[in-house]
């Protein structure tokens, strides 16, 4: 670990360094007398703008497309509803803990098609039915959605014994909760608690589930 972030510090001092004579060699050209001033200034104006809008326009794209690519082929994406990620530490790290929550709305071919589907829906994505669970999930003793159920204290305050599936709980099992925009948790709830959609655990401590009657996607993790 500390390896690790002495090589991370090394790295940083060294872009620090690389900023600043990068800094001072643009001002002394900027500051430099005639001639050409005015084309050496609009030369440096272009290239900067380049420096700093290429690579944001890149880094939006790659999280853009990262954030499709939760979504399992054959559907399609016309929209992200809502998104709320959060982390907690340094970011970047092993031990880090992250919870997340992304609903995504499908295509109207899309949706279509997975309606269609029916109950051979887990079967046409990848991994097939044995990744693919369909719903409702279990009203108790799987610790992925009950995670509080060998928890006396827990059950006896605010859960009885057998009760149905949320994804509060879901992404509460480390204790790293997440203030989710009301109703929208209660959508996901109505997805898993019922018959039609189907679920598959990820990396992470991820899960996908697929609503085809909505039409939506939600992805949740808690790591």
């Amino acid at each position: 670990m500390l390896t690790i972030l002495a090589v991370l510090a090394l790295l940083a001092l060294l872009l620090v360094w690389l900023a600043i004579f990068l800094l001072r060699f643009t001002y002394r050209l900027w500051r430099k007398p005639q001639p050409g001033r005015a084309v050496r200034r609009t030369i440096i104006a272009i290239v900067s703008l380049l420096l700093v809008g290429v690579p944001y326009i890149l880094v939006q794209h790659y999280e853009h497309q990262f954030l499709l690519a939760r979504v399992p082929t054959p559907l399609e994406v016309a929209s992200v509803e809502y998104q709320l990620e959060e982390s907690w530490g340094v970011g970047f790290m092993p031990g880090d803990n992250e919870t997340g929550f992304v609903v995504y709305r499908l295509s109207d071919a899309s949706a279509e098609w997975a309606r269609n589907q029916g109950s051979r829906l887990g079967d046409m994505l990848p991994g097939s039915a044995s990744k693919w669970h369909p719903t409702p999930v279990g009203n108790a003793g799987d610790y992925k959605w009950h995670p509080y159920d060998h928890d006396p204290q827990m059950m006896s305050a605010n859960r009885a014994e057998q009760h149905p599936p949320t994804i509060a709980e879901y992404l509460e099992k480390y204790g790293f909760a997440i203030p989710i925009e009301k109703g929208r948790d209660a959508d996901a709830d109505q997805s898993i608690q019922s018959e039609g959609s189907f679920y598959s655990y990820g990396r992470g401590g991820s899960v996908t589930i697929i609503d085809p009657i909505r039409g939506k996607v939600y992805f949740a993790y808690a790591g």
